[in-house]
């Protein structure tokens, strides 16, 4: 995981008055990666259980109650839903503005002044 994220997540997470060393920082990120690697490879296990080749949403957060973390779902389960969430207003967004032959920009939304920053394709 990048040091840059580990320091943003320490920043959210702690007191500002909490100081944190350098090595720390790098210590959170590789354990991130173990834990990812733990819980991803749960969520494998489930998958094949079940006879499917993709992991899906449900099937890492079986593992995270496989392994003992089930307090950790409430918070999973709510980002999960408002991802989704997010998702569908802007798949919503981009298809109505393709409807109508607005330009869009990465989130979705209207670009502002009805052009676009990325060059439109062109038919043949």
């Amino acid at each position: 995981m990048p040091i840059a994220t580990v320091n943003r997540i320490i920043k959210n997470a702690l007191p500002n008055n909490t100081q944190v060393a350098k090595d720390v920082k790098s210590l959170f990120s590789k354990a991130a990666g173990i834990f990812i690697i733990y819980l991803s490879t749960h969520a494998n296990e489930i998958c094949q259980e079940r006879k499917k080749s993709t992991i899906s949403a449900q099937d890492v957060l079986a593992a995270v109650r496989e392994i003992e973390m089930e307090d950790f779902l409430p918070s999973l389960e709510k980002y999960l839903e408002e991802y989704r969430a997010s998702n569908a207003t802007k798949k919503r967004s981009k298809a109505a503005a393709k409807a109508t032959g607005t330009p869009t920009n990465a989130s979705g939304s209207p670009s502002a002044g009805g052009s676009s920053s990325k060059k439109q394709k062109t038919a043949p």
